[in-house]
């Protein structure tokens, strides 16, 4: 499986939830990083530049560490131009604000990527979707696979291995 990671899930990553610089969370850092490493975690280069709009340390470095896995090629716009069109004719995706800023975005981008390579499923940590162009109505409406961050945990098999649960005995 190809995991086509967007901007806020790394966003979601770095900066708010699993901070790469606290040791506890290095078990998912190298778990990320050697999916970067060996493809199976990918991206689009516009991603890389939505990254780049707010960089700070975090941001400069992981692009800098992660620079192959940003992807953009003939075969992934011309998805795109293909989505394009499917969209505007599609009853369900109204010509209003939200499909613009839709259209100029990376996310577009980022199902066409998942359906250019083997077994894509896009990542995405988004949760608002105020119109149907939030990342997952767009993967479902168009038959895309599609995942949130926990999700991707479990079928990547991130997490901090070196804490075991304890099997407690309830209270009384």
């Amino acid at each position: 499986m190809k995991y086509c990671i967007d901007t806020s899930s790394l966003i979601d990553l770095g900066e708010r939830h699993y901070p790469e610089k606290l040791a506890i969370f290095k078990p998912i850092w190298t778990g990320l990083y050697t999916g970067i490493s060996n493809g199976d975690i990918i991206s689009v280069d516009l991603v890389k530049v939505e990254l780049e709009k707010r960089a700070d340390d975090w941001r400069t470095n992981f692009c800098a560490k992660s620079a192959d896995m940003f992807k953009m090629s003939q075969e992934i716009e011309q998805q795109y131009a293909k989505l394009v069109s499917l969209i505007e004719v599609n009853p369900k995706f109204p010509k209003n604000s939200a499909r613009d800023r839709f259209f100029e975005g990376a996310d577009l981008f980022l199902i066409s990527l998942a359906m250019c390579v083997d077994d894509g499923v896009v990542v995405t940590s988004e949760t608002k979707n105020l119109s149907n162009y939030g990342l997952r109505p767009v993967c479902n409406e168009l038959g895309v696979k599609n995942m949130n961050l926990v999700e991707f945990f479990e079928a990547y098999k991130l997490g901090i291995s070196r804490f075991v649960p304890l099997v407690s005995k309830s209270v009384k």
